[in-house]
């Protein structure tokens, strides 16, 4: 059978360039009455969010975060209060490894001081992992567990101090082990 106009590998060609005229029609995943409610623009779904004036639904994960009120221990004196124990840390370790054992102003200071920063930092991570939002449960037991974790280590250190050699004569004694 000749074709007047074309060849059979020009109609070959034209063929695989545009889809097929009369084939039959694409099968959807979506039953039809579904697939026109997502197409619908009714009124009723613009007012998903519930409240005109809140672009969200409440409860969800994709509510804003609530910010803290201000107050003097969070935000610049926080910061600057975490800092100065972190630079203090260094001569309070200097000195204790030059004068280790004969003073216990100076154990006192260097072990409350490990002790606040060690319980910051954790309490950072625990904010930022285990925050209240997303964990409701297991963020403040988290919370209270560190808080307990940390007045256990202080009433163990001041035991220490008191009825032991001290807590820089220990360090030096496993350094030089």
């Amino acid at each position: 059978m000749a074709l007047p106009s074309m060849t059979r590998g020009a109609l070959l060609r034209a063929s695989i360039a545009r889809p097929a005229v009369f084939s039959a029609p694409a099968r959807t995943a979506f039953h039809s009455s579904a697939l026109a409610q997502l197409r619908s623009t009714r009124t009723e779904q613009a007012a998903v969010a519930g409240n005109a004036t809140k672009s969200y639904i409440e409860g969800t994960v994709n509510e804003p975060t609530k910010f803290p009120p201000p107050s003097p221990s969070h935000g610049s004196y926080h910061w600057t209060l975490e800092r100065s124990l972190s630079i203090g840390l260094v001569p309070l370790i200097a000195a204790g490894a030059v004068k280790h054992g004969a003073s216990g102003i100076l154990d006192g200071a260097l072990a409350l001081t490990l002790v606040v920063h060690s319980h910051i930092g954790f309490d950072a991570c625990l904010q930022d992992y285990l925050h209240k939002r997303k964990y409701p449960i297991a963020g403040p037991i988290g919370a209270w567990v560190l808080r307990a974790a940390t007045v256990g280590t202080l009433v163990g250190i001041y035991e220490f101090q008191t009825n032991d050699v001290g807590f820089t004569e220990v360090i030096s004694k496993l350094w030089t082990a």
